[in-house]
């Protein structure tokens, strides 16, 4: 399975990096309630056959941070992910903090990868299975190709439950990003402390 979208060629370091862009994209793109498929491949593959819609519209990008935070809240397991990059943080804020933190955290998401649209105008995303990991969780094996470099492998976590399927993070040429933005989050933290990093997420939300 297959669907494309444009992309210029580019060096692999900055194709990596937009393919991060793309990857975290393809499951925040799809208008609500459109994402419904039996099995974990089938999931990944028809948030991809929705981005390349949005992409394909070149939409304001007022429109695609809308497009963006409606799948965010719907193909993610939201808590559970910003949770999870906020870390051990979780546990020393407060209850305010917490809930501050979770107002902004989709909105967030949906900012930092809304902005890079612009860059891309061509490119293949492909489905190749996938593979059974611990309880019911599967990774779903895909990559991005861009003409003339090589394959960008991604990876999808996807768990199965009574809500059904939902994506729990993504991992490019092995790489985890909520383990990426985890650090990212941290080395704020550091800084500034959890109000600080609120403060900073707000800000980039406008």
């Amino acid at each position: 399975m297959s669907i494309s979208v444009n992309l210029a060629p580019m060096p692999r370091r900055r194709a990596i990096a937009l393919t991060t862009a793309v990857a975290m994209s393809m499951l925040l793109a799809a208008p609500v309630g459109v994402i419904a498929a039996d099995k974990p491949d089938a999931f990944v593959q028809s948030i991809g056959d929705q981005v390349v819609k949005v992409l394909q519209q070149k939409l304001p990008r007022d429109q695609t941070e809308q497009q963006l935070n409606g799948i965010w809240l719907n193909a993610f397991d939201v808590q559970a992910i910003g949770r999870a990059v906020l870390g051990t943080h979780w546990r020393t804020a407060n209850d305010e903090q917490r809930k501050a933190y979770m107002d902004v955290f989709p909105k967030y998401v949906a900012k930092v990868y809304a902005i890079q649209f612009s860059d891309y105008s061509g490119q293949t995303f492909q489905v190749g299975g996938s593979s059974a990991l611990s309880g019911e969780q599967t990774l779903v094996h895909a990559k991005i190709v861009s003409p003339d470099k090589e394959p960008v492998k991604v990876d999808f976590v996807v768990q199965s439950g009574d809500q059904g399927m939902k994506i729990e993070d993504v991992k490019v040429e092995g790489v985890s990003l909520l383990i990426t933005k985890r650090t990212e989050f941290d080395s704020v933290v550091a800084q500034k402390g959890i109000d600080g990093l609120i403060q900073a997420m707000r800000a980039k939300t406008g």
